[in-house]
């Protein structure tokens, strides 16, 4: 991980995705459950990363500024790209000119940098027009409803099994918050296990998502990122703070590129609430929906003691992301780390099998009695000696 700026604008940034019909609409691969984003789009200087392996001269006519754009972005893709190494660089960069022959204004070069993007493999991976970049920026209230993003929410089963569901961080605000008191609130009935439902949670922030459950993860490390060198930055919890490679996540985060001129008020919480039944047996719920920063939730529970997870395959999109906004209003969300779980297992573009596969449809994920996820993890849970006591 890098240091200073450019490793705070990673923290911020990384694995923040949308749910798949937000991508889907703006034009990302038919089928991805997610794609990454900042909360708003800013201008992003040219000058901003260092060219270790430049591109070659155009034999091609373009103006200045075209070439500039278009050399900036395969320099990003090349320099930055968790599949940097798999790429045939001069042959990408050779199309990528070729395709934009007479190219005279940014958007000419659009089709080019689609190609070179399409050369990596990466389904994380996207360059965004401005108009579909400026749609990842949505309202905060939910279109059509009138009512507020979607938070954590919960309840009891049983009067034995606290129950958390959690939703996709379209706006972060209030988010964490949320679920934390609701943690604590379940608490008070002194649950004997906990199940985390993931199944409607394609992405978002990482962190509020780990802030609201934290009392269920414990102390220590929870897993890590690692880019195409192997670099790692460590995941860790220590009594309610989360940091990533040893700095802390800010409870409200100041105003950035990728956190706009408000910034982030309320990001985490710093949750130390401490269970009144500490290390409770955990069962963790997925499906095809659980993506992106879902996935990274999952992974920070998987080497957990007395953790199982129940359901249907995720969506496979288990890595980190970074924005960059340009300054015609396009913006590359560019795939540039993998998550490690805490035993460091390496995930990434492959679906994460649950331990026990349990069949379930959108019409009996009901999040309570009768969905036959719920119900299997509710067996398991029984069966644990914290809840035979």
């Amino acid at each position: 991980m890098a240091t200073g700026t450019r490793k705070r604008g990673v923290l911020l940034s990384i694995s923040l995705a949308l749910s798949a019909g937000l991508v889907t609409a703006v034009g990302a691969p038919a089928g991805s459950a997610g794609a990454t984003t900042a909360t708003a789009v800013r201008a992003h200087p040219p000058a901003a990363v260092p060219r270790t392996a430049p591109s070659p001269e155009p034999t091609t006519d373009l103006s200045a500024a075209a070439e500039l754009f278009l050399t900036h972005v395969l320099d990003l893709l090349q320099e930055k790209s968790l599949e940097r190494h798999k790429a045939d660089w001069p042959e990408v960069r050779r199309q990528a000119f070729a395709e934009a022959a007479g190219a005279r204004t940014t958007a000419d070069t659009y089709d080019a940098i689609d190609g070179a993007v399409k050369a990596l493999g990466d389904p994380h991976t996207s360059f965004l027009r401005p108009d579909q970049a400026a749609a990842l920026d949505p309202p905060v209230e939910v279109p059509g409803t009138g009512g507020p993003v979607p938070v954590p929410q919960g309840h009891l089963i049983g009067q034995k099994i606290g129950y958390v569901s959690l939703p996709t961080t379209v706006k972060i605000p209030g988010y964490a918050q949320a679920g934390a008191e609701l943690v604590r609130t379940l608490d008070a009935s002194r649950p004997c296990g906990w199940i985390v439902d993931l199944r409607g949670d394609s992405g978002g922030a990482i962190w509020p998502k780990l802030d609201a459950l934290a009392p269920l993860l414990g102390d220590g490390r929870l897993g890590a990122f690692v880019d195409a060198d192997g670099n790692k930055g460590a995941w860790e919890l220590d009594k309610g703070k989360l940091s990533i490679d040893g700095d802390v996540i800010e409870k409200d985060v100041p105003p950035s590129v990728e956190t706009g001129a408000d910034g982030i008020e309320d990001f985490v919480t710093h949750n130390a609430y401490v269970l009144q039944r500490p290390k409770p047996p955990v069962a963790v719920l997925t499906g095809p929906d659980t993506a992106s920063a879902g996935e990274a939730t999952l992974i920070a529970f998987r080497g957990r003691p007395d953790t199982r997870s129940f359901g249907l395959p995720t969506a496979g999109l288990a890595t980190g992301n970074v924005t960059y906004p340009f300054d015609d209003g396009s913006l590359l969300i560019l795939t540039e780390t993998a998550d490690l779980d805490r035993t460091g297992r390496q995930y990434g573009n492959t679906p994460i099998a649950p331990d026990v596969h349990v069949d379930f449809t959108d019409r009996n994920m009901s999040r309570g009695a009768g969905d036959p996820v719920v119900d299997s993890a509710r067996t398991w849970l029984e069966s644990r000696p914290a809840c035979r006591a």
